[in-house]
């Protein structure tokens, strides 16, 4: 080892050790390791991406909230649904909690921060969401194009399913991402892929994009030495991966002739957007690009990570499986199709899927706010610029909230009677899947009507068996540490019933 490098690491350590101990506040940081603890944390955290587990741990020294050291940054952990609506939703904190804090992701991906995932709470932050809104249109008329949208692509994959049920083997997993695909696609510009080609073009270049999306935001590395992206290795790799597959898939529907068509057709999202543009000058060509790069990786992906968890549980628990089609069989019948009117008298199905986004909580960690301000908590300060971490998974599955969190039980969520539990009741309020407050997914209705059209179409029309087909994991612990999780396979046997 060389002299210099040897003096460089005796001026680094000796640079954190004088910033980790100058002016000590009045009011004390959150409690969270030692100096020492948190450079190995760091060294983990560069390593595995683990970030989850790491945060469950420290959960169970330190409580609802802890923080972590990072050289001369705080990270502050929120364990909690009642601190996470404390600080993000009530009157007391919500004006200075909302923004978001620089990342690597955001600056080098996200053009400049202005997809919505990585924008300032903001006055554009709140048109671009109307938008949005305006599209999915969940609410009057607008229900019946929704539900004949996914029930077209729906019974495409029925077909499919039907075509398969002799196989001793059948990849359920890749059945539901062409099919989601498909569905955001058609969000996007209100057009069907025109054919099997053009279908698969279009898989391939989203499924690369959110592979590559999922590791760049996931980089640990990027974010805390985005100079690494200059030098041979893997941050440069990750980083020319994800340019390359964002600039496809703006490539794919940012193209002449797509262009062209949602210009004068204004349909879905991307001709909404377009309009939008010709008479709001702040709807630029880049914030068009943002906001189509970021409904790809919130409409797909993590419906995609919720379904493919659902159906991997119903493999692994069969009787429920029967269970939920017995209240399909009662209120919906074999011949009709599944509708979201349904939804109020599916209390077992409704269940279920909470009971499987809790048990799986395939989006472990939020997305980082940033605290805008100095703020006290209960006692404790937050300083300024300070990135707040929403912990979705200890707060879904600690024992400190629920009773055998371990244990997929969909009747956690059910009354005496048999009812679905109201919004409000202190179990359901525990639960966070979409986050909180003003940065809630704006995706939210969307995801959650799309989960309940499937579960209730497949499940009415097929019985799904594990067979002789080996299963993923059902612990969630053990599946990739990516921003969304989700298993690595689903492989199972396809039965008409």
């Amino acid at each position: 080892m060389s002299l210099l490098l040897i003096l460089a690491v005796v001026l680094l350590v000796a640079y954190l050790t004088i910033n980790w101990f100058k002016d000590q506040p009045k009011t004390p940081l959150p409690p969270g390791p030692s100096f020492l603890e948190c450079l190995q944390i760091t060294w983990r955290m560069l390593r595995k991406n683990d970030t989850h587990l790491i945060a469950e741990d420290l959960r169970k020294r330190y409580g609802e909230i802890f923080n972590i050291r990072l050289f001369s940054s705080n990270l502050v952990f929120l364990n909690s649904s009642r601190l996470m609506r404390k600080l993000f939703a009530s009157g007391q904190y919500r004006d200075v909690t909302n923004d978001r804090p620089w990342t690597f992701f955001g600056e080098h991906i996200c053009y400049d921060c202005r997809m919505m995932v990585s924008r300032n709470y903001n006055q554009m932050f709140v048109k671009v969401r109307k938008l949005i809104h305006g599209t999915i249109k969940l609410y009057g008329d607008g229900i019946k194009v929704f539900e004949d949208m996914v029930n077209g692509e729906i019974k495409i994959l029925q077909k499919e399913l039907e075509n398969s049920t002799l196989r001793a083997s059948f990849d359920l997993d890749n059945a539901l991402k062409v099919s989601l695909i498909r569905v955001i696609h058609i969000f996007l510009t209100n057009e069907r892929p025109t054919d099997s080609k053009e279908c698969k073009y279009i898989c391939e270049t989203i499924v690369n994009y959110d592979h590559s999306d999922n590791e760049m935001y996931n980089s640990f590395l990027l974010n805390t030495c985005p100079w690494v992206r200059f030098l041979p290795g893997r941050g440069r790799q990750l980083y020319k991966g994800a340019l390359e597959a964002r600039d496809r898939l703006i490539n794919l529907y940012r193209n002449p002739s797509i262009a062209k068509r949602m210009e004068s057709s204004g349909g879905g999202l991307l001709g909404k957007l377009l309009n939008e543009a010709e008479h709001d000058k702040d709807i630029d060509e880049t914030t068009i690009k943002g906001v189509l790069v970021d409904m790809v990786s919130a409409g797909y992906l993590t419906t995609k990570g919720a379904l493919s968890g659902f159906f991997l549980l119903m493999l692994y628990y069969p009787e429920i499986q029967r269970r939920i089609q017995e209240e399909i069989d009662d209120n919906i019948g074999g011949d009709r199709e599944p509708s979201l009117d349904d939804r109020s008298v599916m209390h077992y199905t409704n269940a279920a899927i909470l009971e499987c986004l809790r048990f799986t909580s395939h989006v472990p960690i939020g997305i980082p706010h940033v605290a805008r301000v100095e703020i006290d908590v209960e006692g404790m300060r937050i300083p300024a610029n300070t990135t707040m971490l929403t912990n979705y998974w200890s707060a879904n599955r600690s024992d400190e909230y629920w009773d055998k969190p371990n244990v997929f039980t969909p009747e956690r969520f059910l009354d005496g009677d048999g009812k679905l539990l109201p919004s409000e009741h202190i179990l359901r309020s525990q639960l966070i899947l979409f986050g909180v407050g003003r940065r809630q997914c704006v995706g939210e209705s969307f995801a959650k009507s799309r989960i309940f059209l499937y579960v209730t179409s497949l499940l009415q029309k097929f019985d799904f068996l594990p067979g002789d087909n080996e299963l993923a994991p059902l612990d969630s612990t053990t599946w990739k540490a990516d921003t969304v999780m989700q298993p690595d396979f689903l492989n199972c046997i396809v039965r008409m019933r």
